[in-house]
Order: C-alpha cells, then sequence, then structure tokens
C-alpha cells in the first residue's frame, strides 16, 4: 500500500504541475548529481527495477565508483521542525557535486522510470547552465518540499539519506543480495552507518504568500483512495 500512496505523490504532483513551460528535456542534465536523498521505499523500487530489467552488474559497479558524495546530516523533516521550533538547522554543505553515476554515455537517466522524487521535482523555465540556475515560480519549491515532507514521513523509521548511501544499505534484503556480492567488502555497512532515519511529519512550510496554491495539492493528495482508505488516513496511520 505504501508503495501505491508513493507512485500517488508523484502522479499529483506531475499533474499539478503540468501547465509550467518548463523547457526541460532528454539529454537535459545539469540538475542531475550525486546530490539526491530518497527513502527506502523509493530505493526499494530502484532496486527492483534494476533487477528486473537485468541490470544488477553495471548497478554494483555504478555504487563502487561513486563513493565521494556528501551524506545527509538532516532529514527534511527534521529541518522542518527545527525551522517550525525557531531553531538553527546544519544541513551541511553539499560540496564539489559531481554527476550522477546512473546517467549514461547519452546523458540519460538509466533509472529513469524510478528515479526518486528528489529527482522528480527539478524542471526549469529557461536552459540551465554552469552560470544560469533554473527558474521556476516561487511556489514550486515550497510545493516540492511538502511533497517530499510526506515521502519522508510515509517511510518513516526506515532509511533516509543520500541515493548512494541508501541503496547499498538496502542491499541485504533477499531479493537484491546478489546485486550486494558485487560490491567491495564492507560498502554496504559503510553506507548503513552514513544513513539517517526518515521522520514523521511536523508541519509543513508554507509561506503566506503560497499557503493557499500548495495546499489545494495537498488537499488533492489527501483525498485519493487506496483500498478503501484516503491517503491522509493511510499516512495518520488509520
Amino acid at each position: 500500500m505504501k508503495t501505491r500512496v508513493l507512485l500517488a505523490i508523484y502522479s499529483n504532483f506531475d499533474h499539478w504541475s503540468r501547465d509550467l513551460a518548463t523547457v526541460c528535456e532528454p539529454g537535459c542534465s545539469h540538475c542531475c548529481t550525486d546530490n539526491v536523498t530518497i527513502t527506502a521505499l523509493e530505493g526499494v523500487e530502484i532496486l527492483r527495477y534494476v533487477v528486473a530489467e537485468g541490470m544488477g552488474e553495471w548497478f554494483a559497479r555504478a555504487l563502487a565508483g561513486a563513493r565521494n558524495h556528501q551524506p545527509a546530516r538532516v532529514t527534511t523533516n527534521e529541518f522542518a521542525r527545527a525551522c517550525l521550533e525557531g531553531r538553527e538547522a546544519d544541513i551541511g554543505d553539499s560540496g564539489n557535486m559531481s554527476p550522477c553515476p546512473f546517467l549514461g554515455d547519452d546523458r540519460l537517466c538509466r533509472i529513469y522510470p524510478v528515479r526518486p522524487f528528489a529527482c522528480r521535482l527539478f524542471a526549469s523555465m529557461r536552459k540551465c547552465s554552469v552560470g544560469q540556475a533554473a527558474l521556476m515560480p516561487e511556489y514550486h519549491p515550497e510545493a516540492a518540499t511538502a511533497a517530499t515532507q510526506l515521502i519522508e514521513h510515509l517511510g518513516q523509521k526506515e532509511y533516509w539519506g543520500n541515493m548512494l548511501d541508501v541503496l547499498p544499505a538496502l542491499l541485504d534484503i533477499g531479493e537484491f543480495r546478489e546485486i550486494g556480492y558485487l560490491l567491495p567488502p564492507g560498502l554496504a555497512l559503510e553506507s548503513r552507518l552514513r544513513t539517517l532515519t526518515a521522520r514523521p511529519l511536523p508541519g509543513f512550510l508554507l509561506s503566506e504568500e503560497n499557503a493557499a496554491r500548495v495546499s489545494a495539492l495537498l488537499e488533492t493528495i489527501f483525498k485519493i483512495e487506496i483500498d478503501g482508505k484516503t491517503v491522509e488516513e493511510i499516512l495518520n496511520g488509520r
């Protein structure tokens, strides 16, 4: 059921943002770096796709060769709680980010159908470059943050962190162990030690200017029914 809720959040966010005049297209990969955070639930979806597509050996090489990334220091919901309580939160420094190891030579994502939400939220209304950042309306990052918070809440008490730490950490699950055997000794354990734990939702970080627009998206997500329960009921453990 959690997977269906996750996919519903993906789908509704895509539908909600469909009218934005974005210029993103295949091969545009300026935002595709090794600084991507995911939940364990998203990681399992990625690993199942890798197994189904017979990409285990390539995937293990990609994980083993990408070890210069920065581990996450604070989850999105931990950051939100600190903000709501008027405290500082040390999010660390992303440092010198490298290209995502899951890009092919053609600059296309090899796990695109199951890419995590942290990848799905990126978009721009103008061409990006080293000297020109993405451009989106102010309400978009607030909506993306709110959806990210919901996804973390959905996966609470499980792994959360940099994608390149969470994925190896999950390779002791039976259906993925064949990939784990291909990793260098100790990498999975090292990765587990670098992960954080997903936290429950403490509240949303919405500005007065954008609250109505973002709340409309959240209400649409909450009202989705899955097996006779609304997403709101599922997220509240009912």
